[in-house]
């Protein structure tokens, strides 16, 4: 099972999203219980999802959103309850997965952690594993190496549960091929546009049909209240650029921190896997370290052929290609039975059978390098962590004066400044929805500028964090009140909105009355014909110049009788009349579009069986959600 789910990797990432988007907006009402503040948020089956665990994947998901949603991430979608919730309900799907997992007696086994891990593109360099770069992506994701592993451990359980669903659902051919037809269908299709601006010469508005807009629709012509600020912003990044760090200052930290620019020992070794399947009896083991020991005696005798022998014996796929070749780690990388040989070797020296849980290996040390580097050769390094550190020192005794400063002395944002050696800088006007606000400034500054004692008292704002390793304040030096802008400015636009709209309205019931004629055979309706545009091919995927929308009438005209007709509102107001002339079949089924389809009804009905086989696990446990535990704190 393991191999289906390293062989369908995409197939199985796509069925763990369900896991990360679990009725996000709806359907949880049901499962939340009032538990107060606890240091769990839910109860699944007897075990506790803990707060902290709560905490770091709603940081994660919060992360992922702001990645793919950019400048339209908003604070509030982060906040809501229905955010926290499904967050929760991610977790409680996914412990429900685990439990059953454990049930059937499911395992990852280290092998084939280290296996994915290494084979992961993110974390190799010239095609193979680097040490270094798996350190470092992981640091600046914020984990350690333990936590790492245990996350992959665990989406790899899931998709073990989860591989049954998948790749077992067949799809008969002829439905696949009729499906694929019709999806690849093309008509010839040609459009006649009844625009509202055509009808305008018949609009007559009521009288006081202006007045009577505005009234009702005065929110709309509201101008919010709006002011303008000064502000002082503390940045690291700004301090860091201004500290210069002297060779001296730079080999002396050097020398503090050795340990830190010095790096571990790394070895490289090549490996014959003759591989054990777990569980495997007495007699299997034996047979499989007999091979290994006659392997081991041959490349002993002939060193210079290991790499061949790998190739030709060895039943780890990873590296046999290699030559066995596994790169070079550091020590406590790989399993423990296989770390301790490796770091125990010479250059060139040959050691086996090994015995570990994936099999018996014969190991051959290739290179040993780091453990040590000068300062001359690390020093760009050393000089951009020193003038780090420095600024990071600075940022903090600065933040303190700064935060106790604009607290103490509310009534101006001068001291602060002084303090920083920062400028007081000022805005343009805005107001809670935007508008010429601080650079850099954040919906939380936004929110505090427009609090009552900053806004009415002219106070300074606090220490606000608007960014990693930025702080700001802000003071409003100017403010406007919120009022409506008068009917004698925008009554103009008003009636031209109204007459447009009702033109568009008139144009629509033309628009479908031409449409009945066309369709009982009439050429002609109320002593005039309708004059389409030139024809063109289309297809679902190739729509030419034709909406969304119009495409799908296109398709949906019964086409049994040509000319067609079908028609649809305009977006932007008005009809557009379509007339079908021809239907363009496919010839045949592309080979790659049915398989693309049967992937997709794959996926589909896999959704689906993941989601029915849940629901009947939270049936069978007892899962009760603390709604209190997600609140804010």
């Amino acid at each position: 099972m393991y191999e289906f789910v390293r062989k369908q990797k995409r197939i199985a990432q796509i069925v763990l999203g369900l896991l990360m988007l679990p009725f996000l907006f709806f359907g949880m009402e049901g499962y939340f219980r009032d538990g107060g503040t606890e240091a769990h948020v839910a109860e699944v089956g007897g075990e506790k999802l803990l707060r902290r665990d709560y905490d770091r994947r709603l940081r994660e998901q919060q992360d992922r959103l702001r990645e793919t949603l950019g400048a339209q991430a908003r604070p509030e979608l982060f906040e809501s309850a229905e955010f926290r919730n499904a967050v929760v309900e991610g977790m409680v799907q996914e412990r429900l997965l685990l439990q059953a997992a454990e049930r059937t007696g499911l395992r990852v086994t280290d092998a084939q952690l280290q296996q994915v891990i290494a084979g992961q593109p993110e974390f190799q360099e010239n095609g193979q594993f680097s040490v270094d770069r798996y350190r470092t992506l992981l640091r600046t994701a914020g984990m350690t190496e333990g936590m790492y592993q245990e996350r992959v451990r665990t989406e790899l359980a899931l998709s073990q549960v989860q591989a049954v669903f998948t790749g077992g659902t067949i799809v008969a051919s002829s439905v696949t091929d009729r499906v694929v037809k019709v999806v690849d269908q093309q008509r010839e299709a040609s459009v006649s546009v009844l625009a509202p601006e055509s009808f305008l010469k018949q609009v007559e508005l009521e009288p006081g049909a202006v007045e009577k807009f505005y009234e009702a629709n005065r929110k709309e012509f509201e101008i919010p209240q709006q002011v303008r600020v000064e502000y002082v912003t503390l940045s690291l990044a700004q301090l860091a650029a201004e500290i210069t760090v002297t060779p001296e200052e730079a080999k002396a930290f050097f020398d503090q921190n050795t340990q830190q620019f010095r790096a571990a020992e790394e070895r490289q070794a090549s490996h014959i896997l003759i591989a054990v399947a777990p569980g495997a009896d007495a007699k299997m083991r034996s047979t499989a370290r007999e091979r290994a020991t006659e392997l081991a005696a041959q490349v002993r005798q002939a060193p210079q052929s290991f790499a061949d022998v790998a190739r030709k014996a060895s039943q780890d796929p990873g590296s046999a290609a290699r030559g066995g070749d596994l790169g070079f780690f550091s020590r406590g990388t790989m399993m423990k039975g296989f770390d301790e040989a490796v770091f125990a070797l010479k250059p060139a020296e040959i050691v086996g059978p090994v015995e570990t849980e994936a099999g018996f290996h014969v190991i051959q040390l290739t290179g040993v390098r780091g453990g040590g580097a000068s300062f001359e050769q690390l020093r760009p390094k050393v000089e951009e962590e020193a003038r780090r550190t420095r600024a990071s020192r600075r940022f903090n005794e600065l933040a303190d004066g700064f935060t106790n400063t604009v607290f103490e002395q509310s009534d101006s944002l001068k001291p602060a400044a002084e303090l920083l050696k920062q400028p007081v800088q000022t805005s343009g006007w805005f107001s809670r929805q935007g508008g010429d606000t601080p650079k850099g400034a954040n919906e939380r500054l936004i929110a505090a500028v427009f609090a009552d004692d900053v806004l009415n008292d002219k106070r300074n704002t606090a220490a606000t964090e608007v960014g990693q390793g930025v702080l700001m304040s802000a003071r409003v030096i100017e403010s406007k009140p919120a009022g409506s802008r008068p009917l004698a400015e925008v009554g103009g636009a008003i009636e031209k909105r109204l007459r447009l709209q009702r033109a568009s309205e008139l144009a629509v019931e033309a628009g479908r009355r031409r449409l009945d004629e066309l369709r009982q055979g009439k050429t002609a309706g109320n002593g005039a014909g309708t004059v389409f545009g030139n024809p063109q091919v289309v297809s679902r995927q190739q729509r030419g110049t034709l909406s969304e929308a119009a495409i799908r009438q296109v398709f949906r005209v019964d086409a049994s009788r040509l000319p067609a007709y079908g028609g649809v509102d305009q977006p932007g107001g008005g009809y557009l009349l379509i007339r079908v002339s021809r239907v363009i079949d496919s010839p045949g089924v592309d080979p790659s579009a049915r398989a693309a389809f049967s992937r997709q009804a794959d996926q589909l009905i896999a959704q689906q069986q993941v989601s029915a086989y849940l629901a009947a696990l939270r049936t069978q446990a007892k899962v009760q959600i603390n709604a209190g535990a997600t609140e804010t704190r």
